[in-house]
Order: structure tokens, then C-alpha cells, then sequence
């Protein structure tokens, strides 16, 4: 149960498992947790989240919150509260008794023995002993006796469940009604469901039957919304009281019950409980009616529209597939509107659920049997996304292409550099002058621009793997067909937020200055929409990702990243959801974020792509596992991790090619590697005029590690190198220059540090040294632990070479430290290597 006040926000039930419908929630409580913390516009907020341990396991989603929140500077604390001690024990019943601890040990030995110290079944054992006159005052001796022997053999379970079952079956027939009645409802009965219930005469009795209930002690009354069993071994005794062979004919009739005294009411507040007693007995029922029939699945269709509303697809899906058998054989003839709204919330929970071939399956149907044009338009973009989740982005590429040529577009095939470059700077002239105002001024587009938009915001994405050539077109067509037409919608502000991403791979500084205002001005416009939650997965993971690194710090980006992450795992959008998944923790290791925490993330992550089937996702994050895995200084075998995977081990002629090349430069500079870094780095080398927007996706990506590329060069340059290679520092320079002009918090440092190795190279050592303090001082207000301890251990190197040794064993010592902050093992190895290789005189 999830409750928010003010501020505060309580869980107090976390489990693995529904009582009642035998659901995962881990994503859905994640979710919550996450979104609502985050929504919060206060700065202070309080979570208290209780569980048992025994019914949640060490990979929920309640501890990879806490971990999360650790990681975000959040205090937590984790209070263990374990069950009562013999010593415990001994004190309660002396104290109950009034008889001293030595004198009534042996009992409450026994009260241990058969409770395990639980408070409730301590409670509960010691009053069927009373009850049962095992234990009893006695008036001659003035003192409490009991019968060891007899209480020793008592034939009970440690959990009391009979002793529970036992005292229940002697209660009255209305107050044992109330029980079973309130059982099948899980551990707790809303008062409307009781309400309602008492207008039928078979339940008429149950309102003071809960009365009395609750007088017995086995349930409590919440404030005035719901009653509540004290325990769920109390519910489970009372759940008992059913026979097994009458379960489903009880589940039955109170949901049948509840929905005919329901009828014509609005009763969203206990559509599930309705819902879920009727689907639970569904089996009962042996004669047909097909009105009834088809009202019930009107029902399901509402508790699970209702279910999405919440986040909640597993329940939509159980809900759905209850309603689908319900219809009758010629329905989408006689109920087109009904069974097109079931297939497409069957079609989108499946998804979600990481059922892609069953959504696969259910789109098809859509599509064969719709009778209108924009209902199979959603069902193609539905589509859309569960290829390319099942990495089947060659085929999504190809049916985003046909719909928009059906749609009136007309897409070249290919374009060459000089015309992508054309269109640009069209696109960007029409962009001059567009300010904030302009754009909330614009007037609604109409329903098939809508969609042309929607298109084309989703092939922009999947073309970033089999023709990113093509990217810097769909981001120009979506601006222009906003600004030709003067008319907006939400997915024009995704759209600009595209071309803002192609603006910040350029190299030029105007250019890139452009894109930033253009971005900012994208996201402050969404203000003009009512909904727009559908599409923040995916604008956060395009700004955040490709624009925001020039605007904020990094550490801001990852962590608005994870929100767009948990958004879209709310919002039923997984693809988008894991994009900023994997951006978070490419963010995150550009930001140094402790690669520990970093390690135990990007694991959570990839268990929940697991469970959603996104093959995409996952193939990302098991390189950026690798990769994490390498620094740290332990050895994992990507290849033998993903040998079942369709997207294997990136073969270098795939499209996916750069990505691999990526970390293994990564993973090679920080091993020392210089050779084999310096091989993959140069794959990776853009070509080009400064004009040129082609190559924006690699020259994005290039922006954070050319520091290392430049580093690495000076780890192979000979006397007889040519030319080229001894500028690539130099080059390199001139970029980080331009990226530290339009954010210096996230580039100073790494110009300061190239700086500084380029004038050590060339025996300037006083501005070397100038230029590695500098370094060494923006990293550490920039909080990049990781790139402090560069500039300490590429400072140490200098020193060392000019011979000033207890300067270089100085700044060795600093490095160290640093990389331990970070959890490179594998660094701090080889720092203190270094530190043992000085010999410092006295």
C-alpha cells in the first residue's frame, strides 16, 4: 500500500507478490517510488518503505531505490527489526503473569519454541492457552499453573495458522461471513465494497459481522476507507474457513454480487475488486449468457485501461486476456470498438511485459482487421517499437519508411554529404528569430501532420543504427513541416530537440551555441501542452543524452536520464525507457560516478531489460558492464555473455560497429594500451569540414573521450612519426577548447590537462605545470574524481621525467587516492607501481 502526504510517502507493504492476484510489482513499486519522489516540487521528502524479510528477495526494486538514492547523496537507513528474543520473551509473560522471570522461564521457553519469537504469534499462542485452560490462575495458590507437558504436545504449527482456524470456527455464522468475505479480498476490504455488498441479502450482515471482527482483534479499522486483518496469517486462516472445492463459486458470486448492485454506478474506486472476484471464479459459471458475458468484459476492459493508468501493465494484461474470451465469435464486426481498445491495451502490456512475439501477434491482428486509417497507424508505430526492442531495426526501419510514403512524404533513399549539409543550414536560416513566445503561439496541428510527426520522431531513432546517414534529414523534415505549416504539436518540440542533438555534434562553436538555444527553448515550450507525459522518455534521452552536456553538468544529465528511465517504465514507453537506461550509465561513467554503484545499476538495469524482452537495450548495457567491469580492474567476457544474443559481439561490419570500437578505446587507454587504443580511437576519427553535420552522432560521442585520444598519442609518437599524428593532440585541443567555451564546468579540465601533456611534450615545463594545476583543480569542482586522479598521475609522469621526484611521488599519492574514491582497483595498482618504482633520498 503506497501512501503519499505531504511530503511523505509509505509503503507498508512491499512484496514480491500480490496477495491477490499473484502479480510482480517490482517495476510498478519502482516506478511509484521513483516518479512520485521525483515529482515532488518540495525539496524535502520522506520514504519509509517496511517489508518482511522472507517475502522479498535481495533483487527488488525496494533496494535498488535505496542504492540509487545512496548514489545521489540521500541518506537512508535501513532498520532491521528482528523478532523477540527467549530473553524478550521471558519478560513479556513475567511481566503479563507478575511472576518473576526464573519462575515462569520454562513457559515462555516453550512460547519460544513454538512462535519464533513473532509478537503477533506470541500474542495469539499465549491466548488460545488461556482459552483453552492450559493456562490458568489459580485461586488456591494465588498464582498462574500451566501444563508443560500438555502445552509441548500441542499439535500446532509455528505459525499458529490452526490455533487462528481453530478459534475462528467457533464464531458465529455472520461474524465467520464477514471473515471469508473479507479473505477473498486480500489482506484488506475497502468500506464502499462492504457498502455495497450489504445492499444484496446474502451479505446483509456482513457490516456488523466486521464489527465484531474487529472487536475479536483480527482486524482493524483504517480510519474510515478500509477494513484491515492485523496479520496475513490471519487472513490466510480466515481465507481457510473456504473449502478449497468451493473457492472459485464463492470468488464468484461476491464479485457477481458487487456487480449487479454496482450496475450504473460510477465505482472506479473498486473496479479491480469487482474485476478480480469475477475473473477469480470464472471457472464456475457453466451456462453462457452472452449479454452478461459481454458486460464483464466491458469490465476487464475498464480495470485494465484503469491498470495502465496506474503503471500497472502486468495487472491491464491479466485483466484483458480475462475479457477476451468473454466476447462473442463475430466481435470485431459487432464490437469493433471494444475489441480494437482490448487488442491495443493487450498489444501494449505485452510489450511492457517483454511478450514481444505475443504483442507481435496481436498487432497483426489489429492491422487485418481495422476498418480505419488512424487506428492502424497506432497499431504500425506499436509495431514499430517491438521490432526494433526484438533487434529487428532493419525491418522497423523499413515500415516506418513505407507508412510515412503512405502518409504523403516523400524520403530520398540517400542523400549525399553536400545535400544533408544544404538541408541544414535551410533548416537553420528557418530557424532564425524562433523564440519561445512564437512557438506557444503556434496553433494545434491537425490529426495526419500529428502523425507524419510521430512518424518521423520514431525513424529518427531507429536510423541511428542502420542509416544514422539519414538522421540529420528526419530532424530537419520535422522542423520544417512545424515551421512551413505554423503549427505545432508535442512531438514538434521532440523534433527540435533532434536537430538541436545534430547542432551539438557539430564543430563549430556557433553552430553548437545555436543548437543549445534551440534545444532549451524546445523544452521550455512543453509548458503549452495539457499531457505530455508520453513523450518525456523520449525527449529526456535526446536532450539529456545529446544536448544537456553543454547546458548542465554531467552529474545533472545522468540523473535526469534516470528519471526519463523511470518515466518511461511508467508510461508503458520501454524503448525510450531504456535509451536514457543506457545513456544514464554512458552519462554516469563520463561523470565518474563510483563504479562500484555504477556496477550494481547497470546489473539492476540489465535484470529489468531482461524482463522486458528489449534486445537493444540490453546488447548496449552488457558493453558498458564490460567496460565498468575492466576498470575496476576485473576480467568479464562479453563475447560468451551474448553468444545467444542476436546482436552477438557487435561484429565490426554491423552497423553497431563505432559503439564496440568505443569501449574497447575506452577500456584500452585506461589499461595503458597505447597501441591498441590508439587503433580503435582512430576507427573512430571523423573526417571533415567544420561545415559538416553527416558525422554528428561520432563527433558527440567523440567530445568526452578525445581527452584519452589525445592523452594516448603521446603514448606511441616517435621522432619518425609523421606529421598527422604529432598534430592529433594539437587538433584534438582546438575542439575541447570550443566544447569548454560553451561548457566549462564539464570541459575546462580536460582542455587544462591536454594543455598541460601537450607543453610537458614539448619541454615547456612551467606552463606544463601551470596546466596540469588547473586541471587537477576544475576536475575537482567539477566533482570528476576519476579525470582528478588523471591529471594527479599524468602530473606525477611529468615530474618524474624532469627528475623532481618527491614532486611526482606527491602527486602519485593523489592519484591513488582518487582512483580508490572512484573504485578502480585496476588504477590504483598501477599508481602504486609508480609509487614503488621512486626513490626518494633522505
Amino acid at each position: 500500500a503506497l501512501a503519499l502526504i505531504e511530503g511523505i510517502l509509505c509503503d507498508n507493504d512491499v512484496k514480491e507478490k500480490d496477495d491477490n492476484n499473484n502479480k510482480d510489482d517490482n517495476d510498478k513499486n519502482n516506478a511509484i517510488i521513483s516518479s512520485s519522489s521525483s515529482s515532488k516540487s518540495s525539496s524535502c521528502f520522506f520514504f519509509v518503505g517496511s517489508y518482511r524479510s522472507n517475502q522479498v528477495s535481495e533483487d527488488h526494486a525496494i533496494f535498488h531505490f535505496m542504492d540509487s538514492a545512496r548514489s545521489s547523496g540521500v541518506p537512508v537507513t535501513k532498520i532491521s527489526l528482528e523478532g523477540l528474543t527467549p530473553r524478550d520473551i521471558n519478560a513479556m509473560v513475567s511481566d503479563a503473569l507478575c511472576m518473576f522471570p526464573r519462575i515462569c522461564e520454562p513457559l515462555s521457553n516453550i512460547v519460544f519454541q513454538k512462535t519464533k519469537g513473532n509478537p503477533y504469534f506470541v500474542l495469539e499462542f499465549v491466548r488460545t492457552l488461556r482459552d483453552r485452560s492450559l493456562l490458568q490462575f489459580s485461586t488456591g495458590k494465588m498464582t498462574w499453573v500451566w501444563d508443560e507437558d500438555r502445552i509441548n504436545s500441542m499439535d500446532i504449527t509455528s505459525n499458529v495458522l490452526y490455533l487462528l482456524s481453530r478459534k475462528m470456527s467457533g464464531l458465529s455464522e455472520n461474524v465467520q461471513l464477514a471473515l471469508k468475505v473479507a479473505a477473498c479480498f486480500g489482506i484488506k476490504i475497502k468500506k464502499s465494497v462492504v457498502e455495497y455488498l450489504s445492499a444484496n441479502s446474502d451479505y446483509s450482515n456482513i457490516p456488523s459481522g466486521l464489527e465484531q471482527v474487529v472487536a475479536e482483534g483480527f482486524m482493524i479499522m483504517v480510519g474510515t476507507s478500509y477494513f484491515k486483518f492485523v496479520h496475513d496469517k490471519v487472513r490466510e486462516a480466515a481465507y481457510s474457513l473456504i473449502p478449497n472445492s468451493e473457492k472459485k463459486k464463492y470468488h464468484y458470486h461476491v464479485g457477481i454480487s458487487l456487480y449487479l448492485a454496482t450496475k450504473g454506478s460510477i465505482v472506479d474506486d473498486i473496479v479491480f475488486s469487482i474485476a478480480g472476484q469475477i475473473n477469480h471464479g470464472m471457472g464456475f459459471p457453466t451456462v453462457r449468457d452472452p449479454e452478461l458475458w459481454l458486460d464483464l468484459a466491458k469490465l476487464n476492459e475498464k480495470a485494465a485501461a484503469k491498470a495502465v493508468d496506474s503503471s500497472d501493465y502486468g495487472a491491464a494484461r491479466s485483466y484483458v486476456n480475462a475479457a477476451l474470451p468473454l466476447l462473442p465469435k463475430k466481435h470485431w464486426k459487432n464490437h469493433y470498438d471494444l475489441s480494437l481498445r482490448l487488442y491495443f491495451l493487450l498489444a501494449k502490456s505485452s510489450h511492457w511485459c517483454g511478450d514481444l512475439e505475443k504483442a507481435s501477434d496481436v498487432l497483426q491482428t489489429i492491422l487485418r482487421e481495422s476498418q480505419h486509417t488512424y487506428d492502424k497507424l497506432n497499431a504500425y508505430h506499436l509495431f514499430v517499437l517491438v521490432l526494433y526492442d526484438g533487434g529487428e531495426t532493419a525491418e522497423a526501419y523499413r515500415t516506418l519508411f513505407e507508412v510515412l510514403l503512405q502518409l504523403g512524404e516523400s524520403i530520398p533513399k540517400k542523400l549525399s554529404p553536400t545535400e544533408t549539409n544544404k538541408m541544414y543550414k535551410t533548416t537553420a536560416n528557418m530557424l532564425t528569430g524562433l523564440t519561445e513566445e512564437s512557438l506557444l503561439e503556434m496553433k494545434m496541428m491537425d490529426r495526419t501532420s500529428q502523425f507524419r510527426l510521430k512518424f518521423y520522431n520514431s525513424i529518427a531513432v531507429v536510423a541511428n543504427m542502420p542509416r544514422s546517414d539519414m538522421v540529420p534529414f528526419f530532424a530537419c523534415r520535422m522542423v520544417q513541416l512545424t515551421l512551413d505549416s505554423q503549427t505545432i504539436c508535442k512531438y514538434s518540440l521532440i523534433g527540435l530537440v533532434q536537430y538541436a542533438a545534430i547542432g551539438c555534434g557539430h564543430n563549430n562553436l556557433e553552430v553548437i551555441q545555436e543548437a543549445c538555444r534551440i534545444g532549451k527553448l524546445a523544452v521550455a515550450a512543453l509548458k503549452k501542452f495539457d499531457s505530455y507525459t508520453d513523450i518525456i522518455p523520449r525527449l529526456f534521452f535526446i536532450y539529456y543524452a545529446l544536448v544537456a552536456s553543454y547546458l548542465e553538468p554531467v552529474h545533472a544529465c545522468a540523473a535526469n536520464l534516470l528519471k526519463g528511465f523511470e518515466c518511461g517504465i511508467a508510461c508503458g514507453d520501454t524503448s525510450s525507457a531504456f535509451f536514457n537506461a543506457v545513456h544514464h550509465i554512458r552519462i554516469s561513467v563520463i561523470a565518474g560516478t563510483p563504479l562500484p554503484i555504477l556496477l550494481k545499476k547497470t546489473e539492476y538495469l540489465l535484470e529489468v531489460i531482461k524482463n522486458h524482452g528489449n534486445t537493444i537495450g540490453k546488447a548496449h548495457l552488457l558493453l558498458h558492464r564490460d567496460t565498468i567491469l575492466t576498470l575496476m580492474g576485473k576480467g568479464y567476457d562479453y563475447h560468451s555473455a551474448v553468444q545467444d544474443d542476436p546482436m552477438e559481439a557487435y561484429d565490426p561490419k554491423k552497423p553497431s560497429a563505432p559503439l564496440y570500437q568505443y569501449h574497447k578505446s575506452i577500456r584500452a587507454f585506461w589499461l595503458g594500451h597505447c597501441e591498441r587504443g590508439h587503433y580503435f580511437f582512430e576507427k573512430l576519427t571523423v573526417p571533415g569540414l567544420v561545415d559538416d553535420v553527416v558525422n554528428w552522432r561520432m563527433r558527440e560521442h567523440r567530445k568526452f573521450f578525445s581527452l584519452y585520444h589525445g592523452i594516448n598519442t603521446f603514448g606511441i609518437i616517435k621522432p619518425s612519426s609523421d606529421q598527422r599524428l604529432k598534430d592529433t593532440p594539437i587538433n584534438i585541443l582546438e575542439g575541447l577548447k570550443i566544447s569548454a567555451a560553451v561548457s566549462r564546468w564539464n570541459f575546462h579540465n580536460k582542455a587544462c590537462l591536454l594543455a598541460a601533456e601537450i607543453y610537458s611534450y614539448k619541454g615547456n615545463h612551467q606552463e606544463a605545470k601551470v596546466n596540469f594545476a588547473a586541471a587537477i583543480t576544475s576536475a575537482r569542482s567539477s566533482n570528476f574524481i576519476h579525470e582528478q586522479g588523471l591529471a594527479c598521475e599524468r602530473a606525477g609522469f611529468h615530474y618524474k621525467k624532469i627528475g623532481q621526484l618527491a614532486e611526482a611521488y606527491g602527486f602519485f599519492n593523489q592519484a591513488k587516492q582518487c582512483y580508490a574514491k572512484w573504485g578502480s582497483q585496476l588504477k590504483v595498482d598501477s599508481v602504486t607501481r609508480q609509487l614503488e618504482s621512486i626513490q626518494i633520498k633522505a
